[in-house]
């Protein structure tokens, strides 16, 4: 079992480096078959709370459901801001600013997977 929160995002990513990557084709499907999304409970309205004001987002979902501050506390705190601090990794030359950006990006990749993992304990929580 691969976990994911939206697999349609990330199926595309794996896609693509499938694509740009045909040495590991075989490999990249492999994962892509194994996928299992965390998304769907909150996505069909399995479970909702108000908190999550409409959303399914893990942005939104994740502090609804877990006594956490979310994602307020970093300075890169959603996955657009993600995407473009990583692009702009690429033209930096300031090595403090390559240094400040590359850990600004693994807290916020750090934040997202242990979101995934403690709504994966609540999830179970609930069926038990």
């Amino acid at each position: 079992m691969v976990l994911v929160y939206n697999q349609n995002f990330e199926i595309s990513r794996l896609k693509e480096l499938a694509r740009d990557f045909p040495l590991y084709n075989v490999e990249i499907h492999y994962l892509i078959e194994r996928i299992v999304d965390l998304m769907i409970p909150f996505q069909k309205k399995h479970i909702y709370l108000p908190e999550m004001k409409g959303s399914y987002s893990i942005k939104k979902v994740f502090p609804a459901l877990i006594e956490h501050s979310g994602y307020k506390n970093l300075d890169i705190g959603d996955g657009g801001a993600a995407m473009r601090s990583f692009e702009q990794l690429y033209y930096e030359k300031n090595p403090d600013i390559i240094k400040k950006t590359r850990h600004d990006l693994l807290e916020y990749c750090k934040l997202d997977t242990y979101a995934m993992v403690l709504l994966l304990e609540k999830l179970h929580c609930l069926t038990l």
